[in-house]
């Protein structure tokens, strides 16, 4: 049997070129310094587990009425799904789209807190696919 493994990096590979990809200490200077739009691109089970605080989960009604300049942080797992979102927000018009280099999983191996659906901090993090709950160094894996 051959068991392959990827590197975190390797989801980069997947990343439109024309995406902005921020780490997460960025994204969380930028947390702090404006206001922003945070878009979760994840469906909703993951959502549930944990988000970052203050982040709305993406349904295109969300779009209706923010301005083309509005600053959005988008993110995901490892950042594949929301750089594809942040391409078609740019395609759109949204001139200030930045994704979470490595998703959900970098943020927290960063050490910066989640929030469950009830608001309360959590270790935990849904990895969308197994192969992603290696990436995570920090925290608690859900599946």
């Amino acid at each position: 049997m051959t068991i392959l493994y990827f590197r975190p990096q390797t989801a980069r590979l997947f990343y439109p070129k024309e995406v902005s990809n921020i780490s997460p200490i960025e994204a969380k200077s930028l947390i702090q310094s404006q206001r922003l739009l945070i878009l979760d691109v994840r469906e909703q089970s993951e959502y549930e587990v944990s988000h970052l605080s203050g982040a709305k989960r993406f349904t295109p009604e969300l779009l209706k009425n923010i301005e083309p300049d509005t600053e959005i942080l988008v993110y995901c797992t490892v950042g594949v799904r929301s750089a594809s979102l942040a391409k078609e927000l740019q395609a759109q018009g949204f001139s200030n789209v930045h994704n979470i280099d490595l998703g959900i999983v970098n943020w927290k191996n960063e050490g910066f807190e989640l929030v469950d659906n009830k608001g309360q901090a959590t270790e935990k993090v849904h990895v969308y696919k197994g192969i992603f709950g290696l990436w995570l160094k920090k925290g608690e894996v859900v599946k």
